[in-house]
């Protein structure tokens, strides 16, 4: 099995080299097909190992993911995460910072949603007109400022981001942990190691009564409109890719490195923080544990699998989102073990990761003399 992935990452990294010489459009089409190609490819023969049929499997999981209204409406439920968190790593990486925090910032989001919607939320008129919109900014805030300490670790002392934000991650579990498990916001009973839930006027309305989509989807794929726009039509956004491509070449040419990374580490925790407000006030209602299956970690396969653009995460995000969703009908009508499930989901990461880093190498080798 080892020689085998080792040969398919051998043959894609060269199809990769070749695709370089072609037209953009067609990299962006062809490459993202290429790394689903070879993990659907490794998945199968790991599922006909463990005795399971994977032509059944990728049907099922095809047919309960898009193949009827609930199915889409789920598969775009679990999209709207996925898409949040790839839209916070993807504009970090932009600029050359690698925010592997957006799990602990995702946390801290729906922490200060929960704050407000069971706390602040009573002091407010009770109409969703003012209570939503406080509600998200309050995540926004308290996701950005947590984005914001690594930023100046990294400005005033250097630390490497990759460090800072993976301990932050496990400061925001068990910040999370400590104030809904005997803390302040622990649920009024006591009993439960969860928050009370956020009041009526605070909570994201969904499209149709009967399925679980909501309007957290629409605020998600408008800020991906407006990152494109920022990223690529606005001096803000031509200085983040500056620093991204050389950040002493944007030095030199007179601009500031640290207020930028200032800047977008604040933004990329402000978009984290409010997918976990989203998740909150949508769906889950109260904060527990199990908040997040780990959005903030998938969410770097997302961003890089879309090359880093804002519009391509869209793409990605509701690939994973539909795998996600299929993964339930492997499990439910084929009976396959979730463990094979999440191996299945952790061979794409994988490969996104190979071509990544398939792609950096090359990138490296041509500034070669």
């Amino acid at each position: 099995m080892n020689n085998l992935f080792g040969m398919l990452l051998t043959a894609k990294s060269k199809c990769v080299s070749s695709l370089a010489n072609y037209p953009r459009f067609i990299q962006w089409v062809a490459i993202p097909l290429l790394i689903l190609g070879c993990a659907s490819l490794t998945n199968a023969i790991i599922l006909l190992l463990c005795g399971y049929n994977p032509v059944q499997a990728y049907t099922a999981a095809a047919r309960v993911s898009l193949g009827s209204v609930s199915g889409l409406s789920e598969t775009l439920v679990k999209t709207t995460p996925f898409l949040m968190t790839g839209l916070s790593v993807g504009i970090a990486f932009r600029c050359g910072i690698w925010n592997i925090g957006a799990e602990g910032q995702l946390l801290v989001g729906a922490l200060g949603a929960t704050w407000f919607g069971t706390r602040l939320a009573y002091m407010i008129p009770h109409t969703s007109w003012i209570g939503v919109p406080l509600c998200l900014t309050t995540a926004i805030l308290t996701g950005g400022l947590w984005g914001v300490i690594p930023a100046i670790l990294k400005v005033t002392r250097n630390v490497n981001e990759v460090i800072s934000t993976i301990m932050l991650n496990y400061v925001a579990i068990h910040l999370m942990g400590l104030m809904i498990e005997g803390g302040p916001l622990q649920e009024t009973s006591k009993i439960g190691s969860q928050s009370d839930s956020v009041v009526e006027w605070v909570r994201l309305t969904r499209f149709v009564a009967q399925y679980r989509l909501h309007y957290g989807i629409v605020i998600a794929l408008v800020l991906a409109v407006v990152l494109t726009f920022v990223l690529f039509r606005t001096t803000f956004g031509y200085q983040l890719r500056a620093v991204g491509e050389g950040a002493a070449a944007a030095k030199a040419a007179g601009i500031s490195v640290a207020r930028n990374t200032l800047q977008v580490f604040f933004i990329s925790g402000a978009l984290a923080g409010l997918g976990g407000a989203i998740e909150l006030m949508a769906l889950a209602n109260e904060l527990t544990k199990s908040f997040s299956p780990g959005y903030g970690y998938t969410a770097i396969a997302v961003a890089l699998m879309a090359k880093l653009h804002p519009l391509g995460t869209v793409a990605t995000a509701l690939l994973f989102g539909a795998l996600s969703r299929g993964s339930f009908a492997m499990e439910g009508e084929i009976g396959i073990s979730g463990k094979v499930t999440w191996m299945m989901q952790a061979i794409i990461l994988l490969y996104v990761i190979g071509f990544s880093s398939a792609r950096l190498f090359n990138k490296q080798s041509t500034k070669q003399p």
